[in-house]
């Protein structure tokens, strides 16, 4: 996922209701009307304005523009709800801690979904169910699979707004020189090893000069296969951690036989260790053949600017059976409300505002994200961003999957992260490595509860 949480501390936020006034001009006296100390009727007073504080995640010189333009179209419409955004960074515990010390913005755009599960168990955020069916809203046109990523126990708590997915990149000249067909990307894990092994190329030393696919740089991806495998993270229905099932264990085995195959004397860790110019710097120096990325390496600033002779084309990720193939993980940006806001009707309002054409369009074209709306998938603009296609068509599959919105998750992802770790480059037993997490997660879900 494209974390951008961290860095800099969050400022108390101190919110201000500006509110209008104006002076009324006298009546015109009846004719004939001369009441002693008579005065005409006070008039009714306007409205006051509702000033909301929007603290946003981006600090980037165009993002923060973008973000900024979508704010002054919303002010400019609506004048009786006027938004105030800050920008920077932010780290889950300033979020929490703007809440307990009473002060929270009345809004707050992560960039990142992974809080949501935390923050509604403990009451961070606010539900937003009955608020968004006060003021009407229609969410019809999000991607339900969207609206999944923001929900926590069947509630409503936070809006996608811009999202991320995962796809395979393959180097179309090197499927040319090795004898594949570039038009017939690997589409199951068999297919996948077997063009690996045809696109890989060896030094003398034994070192790598080309690997065809590395399962795990520059992420691990494992959000991003699992399921791909049929390896689900949590059984809903019983509450239970699952991730030693034998599916799963079948998932961390694919992994090491990667390490155990192309990894000897750490040929592909030292590879791993000489990436520079981003995710797909590999990829870029023509190091590496195929690779797992996000859709925003084809935006602008990435792989277009970094590589512009690069000839690449993209597809989903290889799956175990023709109906997962064309699935894929999606997560990204979600907005939501704290406890404590000072006017969550107001607020909402302002988020169904985002779940709209023209704010969408212009943070996803700035961010190459993909639209968490229906309406966009087919959006003349984003469609015409080279290989964007892929990914638009990823996000709406009917099986396309999240992380599992539990309080847990972020533990287990990272006690996932250190499995593999022990499994791939310690010498751990796959099997015994997802027991021992399972147990411990498991301890931990039952103690505090989803």
């Amino acid at each position: 996922m494209r974390m951008r949480i961290g860095g800099l501390a969050m400022a108390s936020l101190v919110l201000a209701a500006a509110c209008g006034g104006s002076t009324a001009s006298p009546a015109p006296a009846t004719p004939g009307a001369t009441t002693a100390g008579s005065q005409p009727p006070a008039a009714s007073a306007p409205a006051a304005v509702v000033t909301l504080t929007l603290r946003y995640c981006w600090g980037g010189e165009g993002e923060v523009k973008a973000m900024e333009k979508v704010i002054q179209a919303w002010n400019s419409a609506h004048p009786e709800i006027q938004v105030k955004g800050i920008s920077g960074n932010i780290k889950t515990e300033e979020v929490a801690a703007a809440v307990a010390g009473g002060a929270p913005p009345d809004m707050v755009i992560m960039c990142d979904n992974g809080a949501i599960a935390g923050f509604a168990h403990d009451k961070v955020i606010q539900p937003l169910d009955d608020i968004l069916t006060k003021i009407g809203a229609d969410k019809s046109d999000i991607i339900p699979a969207s609206l999944t990523w923001t929900q926590y126990q069947g509630k409503q708590y936070g809006l996608p707004f811009g999202q991320d997915t995962w796809g395979l990149y393959y180097n179309t000249d090197m499927f040319t020189a090795a004898g594949l067909d570039p038009t017939k990307p690997p589409t199951t894990p068999d297919e996948l090893w077997a063009d690996a092994a045809k696109l890989t190329k060896t030094n003398a030393d034994g070192s790598l000069a080309v690997a065809g696919f590395i399962p795990d740089d520059p992420d691990r991806n494992l959000e991003s296969t699992s399921n791909l495998f049929n390896c689900q993270f949590y059984d809903e229905a019983n509450k239970k951690i699952t991730v030693n099932s034998p599916e799963c264990v079948a998932w961390f085995n694919w992994y090491k036989k990667w390490y155990d195959t192309y990894n000897k004397g750490n040929a592909m860790v030292n590879l791993i260790s000489t990436r520079t110019g981003g995710d797909a710097g590999l990829m870029q120096t023509g190091q590496l053949a195929m690779a797992i990325y996000g859709e925003w390496e084809n935006g602008a600033a990435y792989l277009a600017a970094n590589a512009p002779t690069l000839k690449y084309d993209t597809a989903p990720i290889p799956a175990i059976s023709p109906d997962k193939y064309g699935a894929a993980f999606i997560n990204g940006n979600a907005w939501f409300i704290p406890t404590g806001s000072s006017n969550p009707e107001a607020a909402a309002k302002f988020g169904m505002y985002l779940m709209t054409d023209d704010p969408s369009r212009t943070m996803d074209i700035q961010n190459a994200s993909v639209p968490q709306l229906t309406s966009l998938l087919t959006d003349p603009v984003l469609t015409a961003i080279p290989h964007q296609k892929t990914f638009l068509s990823l996000v709406n599959h009917k099986d396309a999957w999240t992380t599992p919105m539990i309080s847990v998750y972020g533990q287990l992802k990272d006690g996932l992260g250190s499995a593999l770790s022990a499994v791939t480059t310690g010498g751990a037993d796959p099997k015994k490595a997802l027991d021992d997490l399972t147990t411990d997660l498991q301890a931990k879900l039952d103690a505090n509860g989803p």
